[in-house]
């Protein structure tokens, strides 16, 4: 009954934990979206960033967007290891690798910062901070609910798709954007809390701020059979389109990145430039939603979409690169909606009667998101959400999958993974090779290595061998790393071997592949393969010997980062400044590190690590607090600890089975 109990448990808290994420994503939704329409409405004195700032005079269009840009890059700082970014890099990199949780509070800290860039007329979008703030949902409910680290993976996809659905009115679209770029795969496990989640996210958010399509319905028939031609050109430019946008942006990125200047200096050279393009052009200030708007009901000339293409491109590049925390959806959404109606006022020019002119806007919406995210059936589905209009559906698929086509030709990262691999994280392949291209060597490396000079007489070598456990001794001094395994010493020790008097080690030693701090586990799985004594040295700059790898260590990142399980190590992460490390620590057979929730009957009183050792096996190693509606979660001492609270966690190590009797008694 005790196993069926916890059983039962365990689930409820899992299903309650679903429930919270999604209800908290479309609260923080709606409070951030509400928030936006109250600050142009009291402070700027319009509905919408478009009339404000088209209201202003012209000094104003510039400085509003400069001390907001500065002030929006402060925020930034202050909110993440990486000022600047679209900030979804962090969410693909928690939920697909493992890496961690999505902070509330960094969340919060760039939420305010976009805010303040919207507000100001930065160019980037809502979805960047709905999205992120969903993601830090799912972990937050998760710690608080003491939910395990797999399915605290799937509370955070969960958490993303909730506020990609708040954001945009568009649950099947937020789903599949979780599936097509978050994940990378389909599976139940990440697929059903995600559905329900943003259900939820959805309904709630429906009923506070409206049911309807947020670019109200449409209806944009195709014309004529031969007009899907024209659709496939427009995916064809759409890719060319979505590829230059990404190339500009990391461009923007890398001039800024020499500039040496501090952050808020950044933030305002940004600022001005959006400044400039907002006083030639109001239509490019915030996101662009209003803007799109008039796009779809066909209110701009050719000649003003292709101007609006570039400077849109332009105020965004200068928003994003100097460090305003924000999406580039929306605005990439307004970039190939521009692109989409000069093509669509090209075809009114050449062929009478097609389609409307909204129809190739929307379209070419969906083909720049698919050609910059590169998930050509997400942004097919958010266009027909986007708009409700069932007609569009077989220009939207050409339209994307030609975006896409061509934009990976040119660009083979998507806008996110591009900055993954900026980081040094790849992207490409299955979940399980990117998830083995995280771990480095000097992750799992250990540094303390059996070593002789190769000036020394092999006799040290032996001496080593026959004294310890050791399998293989490396010769260092020279050009590069040798080793003498116990396979050549037993050769020495027989006589078959024969080394002349005087002989060193370095004469003797048989070559070895060598590892870089920075191959990965599949790159050490092929140097480890033909090594009979089963382990690798780790050269270094100026080939100086930093540790070895051993297949032993190899085998246990593997089954940790692929199976998430810790039967041989576990990986524990650390922040020096802005620097994360990660170790692997071997545990003892049948051991395991957990977070739990403390037994009933400790609450109240102080935590006694010794007596809960010599009772349960169990060692206490901190005691994680957090207060309603507090700060982040601190991690305290547990002799710091004067009485345990209901909301504590133990980070605990001892016996699996220890473990689970003590989880049964919380």
């Amino acid at each position: 009954m005790a196993t069926v109990a916890r059983f039962a448990s365990k689930h409820l808290a899992y299903a309650l934990a679903i429930a919270a994420t999604g209800l908290m994503a479309a609260a923080v939704a709606i409070l951030f979206r509400s928030g936006l329409h109250a600050a142009f409405t009291h402070l700027l004195r319009a509905p919408d960033v478009l009339r404000a700032f088209a209201g202003l005079p012209g000094p104003l269009r510039v400085l509003v967007p400069t001390l907001g840009g500065a002030g929006a890059a402060s925020l930034g700082v202050l909110a993440a290891r990486r000022a600047g970014g679209h900030g979804v890099a962090e969410v693909l990199e928690a939920v697909a690798l493992g890496r961690g949780r999505v902070s509330i509070t960094t969340a919060a800290w760039k939420a305010a910062g976009s805010f303040v860039a919207m507000v100001t007329g930065g160019s980037v979008g809502r979805e960047g901070p709905l999205l992120q703030l969903g993601a830090a949902a799912g972990t937050w409910v998760g710690d608080a609910l003491g939910i395990d680290a797999r399915r605290g993976r799937a509370l955070v996809a969960a958490g993303t798709a909730a506020g990609f659905a708040a954001a945009y009115n568009t649950p099947i679209a937020a789903v599949l954007f979780v599936v097509e770029v978050v994940t990378g795969l389909l599976t139940l496990e990440v697929v059903l809390p995600v559905m329900v989640c943003t259900a939820l996210s959805t309904l709630v958010t429906r009923v506070a701020l409206g049911a309807g399509p947020i670019y109200g319905l449409r209806g944009f028939a195709l014309g004529t059979p031969e007009e899907l031609g024209a659709y496939a050109v427009l995916g064809l430019v759409a890719g060319f389109v979505g590829a230059g946008f990404m190339s500009l942006l990391g461009a923007g990125a890398s001039a800024v990145g020499r500039l040496r200047i501090p952050a808020v200096a950044r933030g305002a050279l940004g600022g001005l430039v959006v400044g400039l393009c907002v006083l030639a052009l109001p239509e490019v200030a915030g996101n662009g939603y209003e803007a799109l708007q008039q796009m779809l009901d066909g209110k701009f000339a050719v000649g003003a979409l292709a101007l609006l293409l570039i400077v849109k491109a332009v105020a965004t590049t200068a928003s994003v690169s100097t460090g305003s925390p924000g999406g580039v959806f929306t605005p990439s959404m307004f970039i190939g909606g521009a692109a989409g109606g000069v093509l669509g006022a090209a075809m009114h020019a050449i062929v009478p009667g097609p389609s409307p002119l909204g129809g190739y806007v929307l379209v070419g919406m969906a083909g720049a998101v698919a050609a910059t995210t590169h998930a050509p059936v997400m942004a097919s589905a958010l266009a027909f959400e986007l708009s409700g209009d069932y007609g569009i559906v077989l220009p939207l698929l050409i339209t994307t999958v030609l975006a896409t086509a061509v934009a990976r030709r040119l660009r083979p990262d998507s806008i996110y993974t591009e900055e993954l691999r900026r980081r040094g994280i790849a992207w490409e392949g299955t979940l399980a090779q990117r998830l083995a291209r995280a771990v480095r060597a000097a992750d799992i490396m250990e540094k303390d290595p059996f070593t002789v000079d190769g000036a020394a007489p092999v006799a040290d070598a032996l001496a080593i061998l026959a004294n310890t456990r050791a399998r293989v001794v490396f010769v260092i001094g020279g050009p590069t790393v040798g080793a003498i395994d116990l396979h050549l010493a037993a050769e020495i020790w027989s006589g078959a071997h024969r080394a002349p008097p005087g002989q060193t080690c370095r004469d003797v030693a048989a070559a070895v592949p060598a590892a870089r701090p920075e191959d990965d586990l599949l790159t050490l799985g092929e140097k480890l393969a033909p090594i009979d004594w089963g382990e690798i040295p780790v050269v270094g700059a100026a080939g100086r010997l930093q540790g070895v790898v051993t297949r032993r260590a190899l085998v246990a990142a593997f089954d940790r980062e692929l199976l998430q399980r810790d039967l041989l190590h576990t990986r524990v992460v650390s922040f020096e400044g802005s620097h994360e490390a990660a170790d692997y620590l071997e545990l003892p057979r049948g051991h395991r590190v957990e977070i739990i929730a403390p037994p009933a009957a400790a609450l109240g009183t102080p935590v006694d690590v010794t007596a809960l050792r010599t009772r349960s096996r169990v060692t206490i190693l901190g005691v994680r607090r957090s207060t309603r509606g507090g700060p982040a979660p601190t991690w305290l001492e547990p002799e710091a600890v004067p009485a345990t609270a209901e909301s504590d966690r133990w980070l605990v190590v001892g016996p699996a089975e220890a473990i689970e009797v003590l989880r049964a008694r919380g």
